[in-house]
């Protein structure tokens, strides 16, 4: 780029500035106002470009590399601007940082302090491929640690150059628009953060398995960003059958359902090891467990089990739990039975003292795992739904299948809540088959 392109211009910072003309301060605390509305990094760049058009100049563009290979860009022309009810027209894409036009990519490279930089006479190629015939300025957004951006002011040749008055109100207009994008690409990078904590812990698809029908519902708190600190997997066992772990960190949101799934990861490494639930809740309770600070152990109850069809139909389930609740069966009668096991939570003492239970599941018999956010769950004067009306609702669907059960139990819940906020839910319902090809599926 020719040297006298750009020349290094100081404006003093905005508080040893002389106070702004009343027009400028308007211009500002629109900018201000404007640009503070949205946490859209596009909608934020449309505004910042079309904000100066026509007051500081006739083309404006913004130009942000987020990384080595991915750059922003958007430009608008006042010129080009429409009448009636359509706003004044923005280009936008993304494009690689060297596929940008050499002046703005010189003006991208200098990365020390604020500054603003005239832009002398001539035919200026802006991202979108248009030529501006004119003048004006680029100035450094100040969000350097998240990304390298720069606006640029361009006026038709016809119009003054910009003194130091515009120079100034151009530099000051920069911090909205620079705390604008900061903002904007935080908010984006905690969004993607979040979506990918949600995909790793949600619960894993269901396997199939010849003799069983299985099916879970899964409801994380509402207020707890749609990750959950309720555990529910299951998982395929080599030597036949599955194990699977019910279970519920104490709290909500981003830290339990963190410590849920690692919970998670360290069962599918044990089930490689040993397929015995109590072993399984030994180790986990270890490591669950810090000696050394009170304050950060992760307390969790739970229920891990063993679950292997029978080869003359029915299915045989060997349960271990740490302090949950009660598993419930459903005898093809209708009849409902609380299986007790007992034990101690996660985290509570090293070792651990759990215990456990065997249940024999018939053809057509059903074990429903599930978390307190089920019979805690409270409608809006507070009575709780409880353990009684979830054994109703099981009487009344002893024939369903489990994706059935699953979903009656998530929609009554829900329909008790009436809006009102809730823990964390999660149900695993197994159900044994009659001797023969798999039948039933999975949710």
């Amino acid at each position: 780029m020719d040297p006298a392109l750009v020349t290094r211009h100081h404006v003093s910072e905005p508080d040893e500035a002389p106070a702004c003309a009343p027009q400028p301060l308007a211009f500002l605390l629109t900018a201000y106002r404007i640009l503070g509305q949205s946490l859209s990094l596009h909608r934020s760049a449309r505004a910042a470009i079309r904000l100066p058009v026509p007051a500081l100049a006739e083309a404006a563009a913004l130009i942000l590399v987020v990384g080595p290979q991915r750059a922003h860009w958007w430009t608008t022309d006042g010129r080009a601007a429409v009448t009636g009810a359509e706003r004044m027209p923005v280009r936008s894409a993304d494009a690689p940082p060297d596929g940008l036009p050499d002046w703005i990519q010189a003006a991208l490279t200098v990365a020390d302090g604020p500054w603003v930089r005239p832009v002398r006479s001539g035919r200026w190629v802006l991202p979108d491929g248009a030529e501006h015939d004119g003048h004006g300025v680029v100035v450094r957004l100040p969000c350097d640690h998240l990304c390298q951006g720069v606006l640029v002011l361009l006026r038709d040749a016809d119009r003054p150059a910009f003194d130091d008055a515009d120079r100034s109100l151009a530099v000051q207009y920069a911090e909205p628009v620079g705390r604008a994008v900061t903002a904007a690409l935080l908010y984006r990078d905690q969004v993607q953060v979040a979506d990918a904590l949600r995909a790793a812990l949600r619960p894993a698809p269901l396997p199939s398995v010849a003799g069983l029908d299985m099916a879970t519902a899964y409801r994380p708190a509402r207020e707890a960003m749609h990750v959950s600190g309720d555990i529910v997997h299951v998982e395929p066992l080599a030597a036949g059958g599955v194990l699977c772990i019910v279970g519920d960190v104490c709290g909500k949101g981003v830290d339990a359902a963190v410590a849920g799934g690692l919970l998670r990861q360290s069962m599918l490494i044990l089930c490689r090891v040993t397929g015995q639930p109590l072993d399984i809740l030994a180790v986990l309770n270890d490591a669950s467990f810090d000696t050394g600070s009170a304050a950060a152990t992760q307390f969790t109850t739970v229920v891990v089990g063993s679950v292997r069809a029978t080869p003359g139909g029915g299915a045989l389930l060997r349960l271990a739990a740490g302090g949950h609740l009660p598993p419930l069966v459903v005898r093809r009668t209708g009849e409902v039975e609380a299986v007790h096991i007992g034990g101690m939570m996660l985290g509570a003492d090293v070792p651990g003292k759990f215990a456990e239970a065997v249940v024999w599941l018939a053809p057509g018999e059903t074990c429903v795992l599930y978390t307190d956010g089920v019979t805690e769950a409270r409608e809006p004067a507070g009575e709780m739904f409880g353990p009684d009306r979830l054994a109703a609702l099981l009487t009344g669907h002893a024939d369903a299948p489990a994706a059935v059960v699953a979903e009656r139990i998530e929609q009554r819940v829900v329909d008790w809540l009436a809006g009102a906020h809730h823990d964390d839910i999660a149900v695993l319902v197994v159900r044994a088959l009659p001797a023969g090809p798999l039948r039933g599926g999975a949710r």
